[in-house]
C-alpha cells in the first residue's frame, strides 16, 4: 500500500449538509500489512443538491487548515466561510481515519476540527483534536495525542524523556493565543518544521512525529473543484466592488487582491490555458511537463500535433501560454473545447493521483465523454498508487467502478451516505437508473413540466 491512506472521512455543517455523513474508503478491520489495493477509487453519485460538492470542499478547507497558517486570518477565506458554512449548524466539524505505514506497525490516525463563530464574528478553531493507535488493533480506544478546546492545550501526549517533554513545553509556549487562528499542526510547520526534519535521526518525540505526518497527510490531499462550486473569485469580485463602491484606498485593494493570491496554496503545478507564471529557474521542468501533457491530450486528440509554448518575460519569470498545434493551424489553448480545457486543468491532479496523492474532483464527468471518462477510471483503478474520490452524475463507470470495494456511494435528498454494496449480478447503474437504489428515487416524469415553459401569462 501507499504510505498513507485515507479510510474514513466525515463532515457536517458544509452547505446544505446539516447533518453528520460519512465515507468509508476501507474495510473496517485492519490488518498488521495492510492491503490497500482495490480500494483507491470512489465515485460518489446523488440527485443535484443532495450536497456533493459539499463534501469536496470541505475537503479542501480541510487541506488549508492542516497546511496554511495563515488561513483563517485571510479576509477572502472568512468571508468564503462566511458563505458556505451551514446557516443551520453554525459550525463546521471535520474528522478524517488515515493510515500510515512508513514502518511497522502500521498506525491509525483520526484527526477532527471544529469551526465555530467568535464573538467578533470570525470563525475560528474551537475544537481540534489527534489521536492514534496501532492500525491492526482490536480495540477502537485510540490514545489522544493532543487536544485543543476554545485555543487551549487540554491534553498533549506525556512522554519521559527530556528531549520530548521539553518539546512538548516550547510547542506549547510557541503556540499560546495562536490555536484559534491556526491549527496545530500548521504552526508546527511554520514554527518547527526544518529544525524537526534536521533532528529526525536524534529520536524526535512522538508528538514531533504525529504531527509530522499530519501535516504530510495534509499536503498528500488535492481538491478540484468546478469552477460553479469554486466561489473564491467571486468572494474577491465583490469585496472589491464593495472596496470601490466605499472609495478606499488603493492599499486595502492590493491587501484583497494578495489574500486571494494566497487562498490557492496548494503545491501541485496546475497547467492553466493563459497566462502560467513560470520561473526561469524551472522552465526546463515546465517544457517537459508540456511535452507529457501533450502526450496525455493527444489521446484524446489524435490529429493534436504538438504544445508549443508562447512566453514573454517579467522580471525572473516567464509567462506562459500553451498553442495547441495542428496539420494546417495553430490555436490558443483558451479555444480549445470545454472538454480539451478541463483536462488540461485535470492533468496535474490524475499524475499526481496516479504517484500517490489523495485526489478529490468535484463533477469529475463534466464536459468529458463517457467513454473517456471510464477509461481514465479503469487506468487510476489498475495503476494508481494513490486515491480518487469524485462527485459525479454519470452512471457509465458505475459497473467499471463495482470492481473495486468501497467504490461507489449514494448520496440522498436527506443527506444519508448509502454504499453500493454487491448483490449478485446485479448492475448498479440498471438499480440506479430504475430508483431502485435506497435513498436515490428517480421521481420525476416528463409530465412534471408541463406549463413550466409556457409564454409570460399564458397557460399551456
Amino acid at each position: 500500500m501507499q504510505n498513507i491512506f485515507l479510510t474514513r472521512y466525515s463532515v457536517k455543517g458544509i452547505k446544505a449538509l446539516d447533518q453528520l455523513i460519512s465515507l468509508s474508503f476501507y474495510k473496517k478491520t485492519i490488518s498488521k500489512d495492510p492491503d490497500t489495493r482495490g480500494y483507491n477509487v470512489k465515485g460518489i453519485y446523488g440527485m443535484n443538491g443532495s450536497g456533493k460538492s459539499g463534501i469536496v470542499t470541505s475537503v479542501e478547507i480541510l487541506r488549508n487548515l492542516l497546511t496554511d497558517p495563515g488561513y483563517l486570518n485571510n479576509p477572502i477565506a472568512q468571508k468564503n466561510l462566511d458563505a458556505i458554512i451551514n446557516k443551520g449548524t453554525q459550525a463546521l466539524f471535520i474528522e478524517t481515519n488515515f493510515i500510515v505505514n512508513f514502518a511497522e506497525p502500521a498506525l491509525l490516525f483520526q484527526y477532527s476540527v471544529t469551526l465555530t463563530k467568535d464573538l467578533s464574528g470570525k470563525y475560528v478553531i474551537s475544537h481540534e483534536k489527534l489521536a492514534f493507535k496501532k492500525a491492526s488493533a482490536n480495540s477502537d480506544t485510540m490514545e489522544p495525542l493532543f487536544e485543543v478546546i476554545n485555543g487551549e492545550f487540554t491534553t498533549i501526549l506525556k512522554e519521559k524523556e527530556k528531549a520530548a517533554m521539553d518539546f512538548s513545553s516550547t510547542f506549547i509556549s510557541k503556540t499560546v493565543n495562536l490555536l484559534e487562528t491556526a491549527s496545530a499542526c500548521a504552526l508546527f510547520f511554520e514554527k518547527f518544521w526544518l529544525s524537526t526534519l534536521q533532528t529526525l535521526e536524534a529520536s524526535p518525540s512522538f508528538l514531533e512525529i504525529g504531527l509530522c505526518l499530519l501535516y504530510l497527510f495534509g499536503n498528500k490531499i488535492h481538491v478540484y473543484l468546478d469552477q460553479s462550486d469554486d466561489h473564491r473569485t467571486y468572494v474577491a469580485q465583490t469585496s472589491l466592488k464593495s472596496f470601490n463602491d466605499q472609495e478606499n484606498d488603493k492599499i486595502e485593494i492590493d491587501t484583497l487582491i494578495s489574500s486571494l493570491q494566497k487562498m490557492d496554496n496548494d503545491s501541485l503545478n496546475v497547467f492553466s490555458v493563459t497566462d502560467n507564471p513560470v520561473s526561469k529557474a524551472a522552465f526546463s521542468d515546465y517544457e517537459r511537463n508540456v511535452s507529457k501533457l501533450y502526450e496525455f491530450l493527444h489521446i484524446f486528440k489524435s490529429n493534436l500535433l504538438g504544445i508549443e509554448i508562447d512566453k514573454r518575460e517579467n522580471r525572473d519569470f516567464w509567462v506562459c501560454n500553451l498553442i495547441m498545434v495542428y496539420d494546417s493551424y495553430k490555436i490558443h489553448a483558451e479555444y480549445e473545447s470545454t472538454g480539451i480545457k478541463k483536462l488540461i486543468r485535470l492533468y496535474a491532479y490524475l499524475k499526481d493521483m496516479v504517484h500517490g496523492g489523495i485526489v478529490f474532483i468535484d463533477e469529475f464527468d463534466s464536459n468529458l465523454h463517457d467513454v473517456y471518462l471510464c477509461a481514465l477510471l479503469e487506468y487510476l483503478m489498475e495503476y494508481g498508487e494513490g486515491q480518487l474520490c469524485f462527485t459525479t452524475h454519470n452512471v457509465g463507470p458505475m459497473d467499471i467502478l463495482k470492481r473495486n470495494k468501497k467504490s461507489i456511494d449514494f448520496l440522498s435528498e436527506n443527506h444519508q451516505i448509502y454504499p453500493w454494496t454487491t448483490n449478485g449480478n446485479y448492475s448498479p447503474s440498471k438499480l440506479y437508473r430504475n430508483g431502485m437504489i435506497e435513498g436515490s428515487p428517480f421521481n420525476v416524469d416528463a409530465i412534471d413540466f408541463i406549463g413550466i415553459f409556457g409564454s409570460d401569462g399564458e397557460d399551456e
